[in-house]
């Protein structure tokens, strides 16, 4: 997959892209359905009035009314499927970069070196992230503040691969 944003430095490989969960894209999403249904209903209900008033004026009206609320539903649909997407760790030979977006036009971008590691924790904290095998992880580093992504799939596999990274770069530092 290639990321636009990130430029590697020489002999640095990419190891891992780690996004959130599908799941977690699915339960955001489904209450924006909740939302389609009630606007659904909300005309469903204003279409018995019509027959107590000019219904001429009131089609128009709902049919505004009803385009104007499906494009706040699909613009709403965008916005969390960008949230989604462009929430990514990328794991190299060399650094950890955590690119979280905060809205449509706010982007945080944090990395540190893997040489830095100290600890990992990884947290399940309920039944549903147990059966679907997905989780937290946080990063401590040496000075920087914790380190944390959310809901994400394959949490031990990461982590191996992470400490396995970290690991290798320590020791290279203690041969320098």
């Amino acid at each position: 997959m290639p990321i636009p944003s990130l430029h590697l430095e020489e002999n640095e490989q990419v190891l891992l892209v780690l996004h959130r969960h599908w799941f977690v894209l699915v339960r955001k999403l489904s209450a924006v359905i909740l939302k389609i249904f009630e606007g659904i209903m909300a005309f469903s209900i204003n279409s018995i009035s019509y027959v107590l008033t000019d219904a001429n004026i009131l089609d128009r009206l709902a049919a505004f009314l009803l385009s104007l609320y499906t494009l706040l539903i699909l613009a709403l649909v965008f916005a969390i499927w960008i949230n989604y997407r462009l929430d990514v760790w990328i794991v190299t030979t060399k650094r950890v970069v955590d690119v979280e977006q905060r809205g449509l036009f706010n982007r945080e971008i944090s990395e540190f070196l893997v040489a830095n590691i100290q600890d990992i924790t990884t947290e399940v904290p309920t039944m549903i992230m147990t059966l679907l095998g997905f989780g937290n992880m946080t990063i401590q580093t040496a000075g920087h503040k914790n380190f944390t992504v959310r809901e994400i799939p394959h949490l031990e596999e990461a982590k191996r691969i992470i400490l396995e990274c970290s690991q290798k770069a320590q020791k290279m530092n203690h041969e320098l």
